[in-house]
């Protein structure tokens, strides 16, 4: 479990480098597309950038512009290798209460109910009995499984709630709130 851990934490290091230089590169590319795109408000609708620096309207372009899904689909990631060994303990914990509070059968006492097979198996009572006691014990890995995917169901929701909520407008609509925030300061 810690070594696959730290593979995904250098692979999501790795990500985040490549983030970060994508990243800038973007930044570059956007600055230059606001130079230009400001210029030609200046030129054709400038009551719209009237009072607003070059600063203000590249912050504002930046906002709208800028992909963003990169940054969350990588918090997501993180989360999810941050998550992974809390979510096997709480499971444990809840197998292990389970257990205990009776609510989970006993691999030996299930193992006579499950049936193997048809009718015509050639396998005796003592190993059908064994076979279907490895089978029991593998059913607390259908719940690591399930809890493991609704973990990271929560945590996908989680990002995605944020990523939604704070999704910019177009460029208009970001200049519009930078003249809005000036005439309020």
């Amino acid at each position: 479990m810690i070594g696959f851990l730290f593979v995904f934490a250098c692979l999501i290091a790795a990500a985040s480098g490549g983030y970060f230089y994508w990243a800038k590169r973007v930044r570059g590319q956007i600055a230059e597309g606001a130079k230009i795109a400001f210029q030609r408000y200046q030129d054709k609708e400038p009551a719209f950038v009237d009072g607003i620096t070059l600063t203000e309207f590249e912050a504002a372009y930046h906002k709208a512009k800028f992909p963003r899904f990169p940054k969350y689909f990588l918090v997501a990631m993180a989360l999810f290798a941050v998550a992974l060994p809390a979510v096997f303990g709480v499971l444990s914990g809840i197998i292990w209460i389970g257990e205990q509070a009776g609510m989970i059968a006993e691999p030996a006492e299930l193992a006579k109910y499950v049936p193997i097979g048809e009718a015509q198996t050639t396998i005796g009572q003592a190993e059908r009995e064994e076979v279907a006691l490895y089978l029991a014990k593998d059913f607390a890995g259908f719940y690591y499984f399930f809890g493991v995917i609704f973990a990271w169901m929560g945590i996908v929701a989680l990002v995605m709630r944020r990523y939604h909520q704070r999704r910019p407008g177009d460029v208009r609509e970001e200049v519009i709130r930078v003249r809005e925030a000036k005439s309020e300061g």
